[in-house]
């Protein structure tokens, strides 16, 4: 047996062996056989590990390499931390004990005290494991093991996504989590499905999850959100299901029905759609039960169907015109405290069309208000359409230096946002709105600079009388 130690100051590169080609037949033309082809270049045919420790050793009797100490495994990717890393080149097999931590290229960290690891760097066996997703959320195991079609089976799992140490780092349970029997990881597919799901509440088994599966890159995909239950005093007990739809990257739909233990159940629906030019999404609800229809006192009730509709959206048409809408609508006054949806007493629709320019500002809008008070009058509420604003900046000399003049070229909306902030804010936040307002080198963003250091000048009259 041979051992070495060295310390290096650059990490080596272990290359897993390939086998090289066979030699190539001879030529049945000529008589001499020919040479053997050359091999490719490890870094082409095989798998490249880069390693750091502050010990090495080889065993030339078993062609075993061991690495001792703050041992660190690159390979693509993936990089491995633990105490003790052992490599067996015969069979390829990677042991690494102690204190390990497993990163993969979606970011997921894995710890763990033993872990085997194949050529290709997959996992192998492990044993009291933790994974912490990257996309928020843990998995814990007793056990885990590669099957023969590549995937990770962890046995005697639980999930959750709730802080597991408190402020002082102490361990504590989660107020919530989701047990299993058998957990199926799949690296390749980014997918983690659970099977004999349970969802635990303080300790509490209610609600079997039966199909629940997430995804461990963060992104989304159809399926069966997790139930919701809740106890109000204006519903009861409420329980509440949703089914997500990823038509695909830029728009979804997600489905939903609501039981409840003191009014009629109710369905609901949101649309969220990012177009070329902006995004917008649409949100309904939507019930058949009993209204009131005398609001003096007396016991009046209509079954009706009701419902409320939540829209908005901007839309960036060029680099000066843009659009911005809000749609709020309920079908009778009280749907939406009945259903504690919301406790507004009006609901304000919106619109707003809007050009800027470096030199002009024109603007738009209209607004429009439904009364959700018992005994006001709709038609009182007064509409909005359409309220026009219209600037222009003013060339020349005898417009001043509040109008600017043509080299400058500063936008006089963005002037007055900057300037508002400034009065109101010191420091870092208001030198970041006097740069976002003027350009580098103009004069009128070095006054208004100095401007924020002297309480005392007009700039900052209006913060002083609000002190006041």
């Amino acid at each position: 047996m041979q051992r070495v130690r060295r310390r290096r100051r650059r990490p080596p590169r272990l290359m897993l062996p390939r086998p090289h080609p066979a030699p190539a037949q001879p030529a049945p033309a000529q008589p001499a056989p020919a040479q053997p082809a050359p091999a490719q270049p490890a870094t082409q045919t095989g798998r490249q590990i880069d390693f750091e420790a502050r010990e090495l050793s080889y065993n030339s009797e078993t062609d075993t390499i061991t690495a001792r100490g703050d041992v660190v495994l690159r390979s693509e990717d993936r990089s491995v931390r633990a105490d003790e890393v052992s490599w067996d080149r015969r069979s390829g097999r990677i042991l690494a004990t102690g204190n390990i931590r497993l990163v993969d290229e979606a970011g997921n960290q894995l710890f763990t005290e033993s872990l085997e690891l194949s050529e290709t760097f997959e996992t192998g066996a492990m044993s009291e494991l933790l994974l912490a997703l990257r996309a928020g959320g843990r998995l814990a195991a007793r056990a885990a093991e590669r099957g023969e079609d590549g995937l990770a089976v962890l046995t005697d799992a639980a999930y959750t996504a709730c802080a597991v140490v408190d402020a002082a780092g102490c361990a504590q349970e989660p107020s919530w989590r989701i047990t299993a029997d058998k957990v199926i990881y799949d690296q390749q597919q980014s997918r983690v499905r659970f099977e004999g799901a349970v969802l635990e509440l303080f300790g509490a088994r209610l609600l079997p999850l039966p199909g629940l599966s997430i995804r461990t890159d963060g992104r989304a995909e159809s399926g069966f959100l997790v139930p919701d239950i809740r106890i109000t005093q204006v519903n009861g007990l409420e329980l509440s299901g949703e089914y997500y739809w990823r038509l695909a990257d830029n728009r979804d739909l997600t489905l939903g029905a609501y039981v409840f233990s003191n009014v009629a159940p109710m369905a609901s629906a949101k649309w969220r759609h990012l177009t070329g030019t902006g995004a917008y999404q649409v949100s309904a609800f939507g019930t058949f039960s009993d209204r009131a229809t005398d609001f003096t006192g007396g016991q009046s009730f209509r079954s009706d169907p009701r419902g409320y509709l939540d829209a908005n959206g901007r839309f960036q048409f060029s680099p000066e015109w843009s659009f911005a809408s809000s749609i709020r609508l309920a079908s009778d006054r009280t749907f939406l405290r009945r259903y504690d949806l919301s406790r507004d007493d009006r609901l304000r629709s919106t619109f707003n069309l809007e050009r800027i320019t470096a030199r002009s500002y024109l603007s738009i809008a209209g607004w429009a208000t439904q009364t959700l008070r018992l005994n006001a009058d709709q038609g009182q509420v007064p509409l909005a359409l359409p309220a026009i604003d219209y600037r222009q900046r003013l060339a020349g000399k005898g417009a001043g230096r509040r109008a600017g003049t043509p080299g400058q070229q500063p936008r006089a909306l963005a002037q007055r946002r900057a300037g508002h902030a400034a009065r109101l804010c010191r420091g870092a936040l208001g030198h970041a709105a006097v740069d976002r307002a003027w350009p580098a080198g103009d004069a009128d963003r070095a006054g208004a600079r100095r401007r924020l250091q002297h309480p005392q000048h007009p700039f900052d009259r209006d913060a002083q009388l609000s002190r006041r």
